[in-house]
């Protein structure tokens, strides 16, 4: 018989009264924790919640905001935002598209083919069916028609209780009060893209807003934007609009204010002046060019202009006839030639090459040399394009009369390397950090940019084309106002700008834009002396520009001619100058492009004409 196994003893938590017990404690615990929850839910935070709740079911039927106002330095307007009768369309809303669609073209006079080509083209977005759009766009509101006159407004008024999903709204229109000037300083606004929306959406963007597109609308798109207002409308869990339910409207806030440096009475000018001179030697032949005045001792830009030019009205109206006419010319009136035009600069570049050889020593601002008009540049002989040369001569009347022969000597002792260092201390090669979107960079040739251009490799002899100006250097006219600028004020080179404050609607400062530095130039102030007084006898005899002065007022300038297609093709035609010659009150840029002539012949008339009407002096 085994042995009995002794009863083990249950230990207390094992017994069932005591396990029931501390069962029910944890159920307690756990209940009162939801009872804690469920009053701080309900009653401490319940209104909030409840605001959250309620606003996942609102949605906003946006209205774009009036967009900040451009001013120029005295303020006067040059952008602002207008009202205007638009016709919108809510796609979810929408009972009878197609009877709706016929209603508001008899209504509006726009045929019912265009109504649907903006619907169903919306943002570039080819939809295929409506179900399509109200997936995608459900609560649009998708545009149909802006700017409605007065009477037609009326009309529709009268009918829009019968149209469910058709919205009739006074929304800003972009407005440019002086046409086509400055419109490459503005540039224009349009529908946001979709793959610009793509790009913005995590910045506050929606489908349906208009950005800026190019010069400073686009620059500064997020301070002139402002923030959109519209109608609030309740939509049920599926989305749906829950019709009849609406709340009152939340107010759209316009954008932030410009200032810029802008002249306008300049600007005006330089733009009369510009086209007048391009018809003029034209003679029917259509010419490009721009120009660009800046104050030498801010780089404030005071006037920018680029011919042919467009009117910006055109974008924010949708005239597709005259957009389609920008987009598809041979002149290209978009591209701001002012900041983007690249060309080789003719004897402009001058300034550039003598500042560097009289820092560098290579020669002497009073050394007497004689100039024969050419000069052995490692085996190849350069000569001048003018007869002859200018025999026994120094710095300053070489400058005037702008011998090349004279500067081929400076830029073969100077060298390749030299050269180089300069171009790129006076900003070439680099874009100047000017505040407008599309600034070209220029060029400046190396050994291995000519290897992978050319094939062939940058010759000792090149460097005496490109102390000139021609050859494989580039530079913008906006480039060279700012080595310009650089020579007045004795070596600082300045970042361009045009902005220089932003303000709230309310008219709080929001920023002060002041001048940036980009660099000191180290050219001593004797070289930089040498080259201000060589272009004060610009129009002296035996200057480029003789027979171009202004009695009474002495401007100071410099020629420039670029030989274009290997000497083939029309000469492209630069002056660059500044005035008062003693006191300058700004530098300026002309270019003209492919113009043939002589910059003497094209550009100085233009940059004389300028000066004579802003000073108000005797032409």
């Amino acid at each position: 018989m085994s042995a009995m196994h002794p009863q083990r003893r249950k230990k207390a938590w094992e017994r069932p009264s005591l396990r029931i017990l501390v069962f029910a404690g944890i159920m307690a615990a756990a209940l009162l924790c939801l009872i804690v929850r469920l009053i701080a839910l309900q009653l401490v935070d319940g209104a909030r919640y409840r605001a959250a709740a309620q606003e996942n079911q609102i949605r906003l039927i946006r209205v774009s905001a009036p967009r900040g106002i451009i001013y120029d330095r005295a303020g006067h307007v040059l952008a602002r935002s207008r009202p205007s009768f638009v016709v919108g369309l809510i796609p979810s809303e929408i009972d009878d598209l197609d009877r709706e669609i016929a209603v508001i073209s008899q209504t509006i006079g726009v045929s019912q083919d265009t109504l649907l080509q903006r619907l169903f083209h919306h943002h570039g977005i080819d939809y295929t069916s409506f179900a399509q759009i109200v997936a995608n766009e459900p609560y649009g509101p998708i545009v149909l028609a802006v700017n409605l006159p007065v009477p037609t407004v009326a009309r529709l008024s009268e009918i829009l209780t019968d149209l469910p999903g058709i919205d009739l709204e006074a929304q800003p229109i972009r407005n440019y009060p002086n046409g086509d000037i400055g419109s490459h300083i503005l540039g224009y606004v349009g529908e946001i893209s979709q793959e610009e929306y793509t790009q913005l959406r995590t910045r506050g963007y929606s489908p349906n807003d208009v950005i800026g597109k190019d010069g400073l609308e686009a620059q500064y798109d997020g301070y002139l934007r402002g923030q959109p207002g519209g109608e609030r409308i309740e939509v049920d869990a599926s989305g749906q609009v829950v019709r009849g339910a609406r709340f009152p409207q939340k107010p759209a806030s316009p954008g932030d204010s410009l200032t810029t440096s802008i002249d306008m009475r300049l600007q005006r000018i330089v733009e009369e002046a510009l086209a007048n001179g391009l018809a003029s030697w034209g003679r029917g032949r259509a010419l490009s060019g721009a120009v660009v005045a800046e104050d030498p001792y801010t780089g404030e830009i005071l006037a920018l202009a680029s011919f042919p030019n467009f009117d910006p009205n055109d974008f924010a109206m949708e005239r597709s006839a005259n957009v389609e006419a920008y987009l598809t010319s041979p002149l290209e009136p978009l591209f701001d030639r002012a900041i983007a035009a690249a060309t080789p600069t003719g004897s402009t570049f001058k300034m550039v090459t003598g500042s560097a050889a009289l820092t560098e020593g290579v020669i002497g601002v009073g050394q007497v040399v004689y100039d024969s008009g050419a000069w052995n540049c490692g085996g190849y002989l350069a000569r001048d394009i003018a007869a002859g040369g200018l025999g026994d001569t120094t710095f300053v009347p070489a400058l005037a009369a702008s011998s090349d022969g004279y500067f081929y000597r400076l830029s073969w002792y100077l060298g390749n390397e030299r050269l180089r260092k300069w171009a790129l201390l006076f900003g070439l090669a680099k874009d100047s950090g000017i505040d407008l979107p599309g600034e070209g960079d220029g060029n400046w040739p190396t050994n291995a940019w000519m290897e992978k251009t050319y094939g062939v490799p940058l010759e000792p002899s090149d460097v005496c084309s490109l102390g000139i100006g021609q050859g494989a250097m580039q530079a913008t006219p906006l480039q060279m106002v700012n080595i310009a600028s650089a020579v007045i004020n004795g070596g600082t080179l300045y970042s361009p700008r045009v902005v220089t404050e932003i303000r709230a609607p309310n008219g709080t400062l929001v920023t002060e834009l002041r001048p940036r530095v980009i660099r000191q130039i180290p050219a001593t102030q004797e070289a930089l002396e040498a080259v201000r007084a060589g272009m004060a006898r610009v129009t002296d005899p035996g200057g480029t520009a003789y027979g171009l002065a202004i009695a009474g007022f002495p401007f100071s300038g410099k020629t420039g001619t670029v030989e274009t297609a290997g000497g083939h093709g029309p000469n492209t035609t630069w002056f660059i100058c500044w005035a008062p010659s003693d006191h300058p009150r700004f530098a300026m840029a002309v270019f003209v492009d492919r113009s043939g002539g002589y910059g003497a012949q094209v550009a100085a008339p233009i940059a004389r004409a300028i000066l004579v009407k802003y000073f108000q002096k005797r032409g």
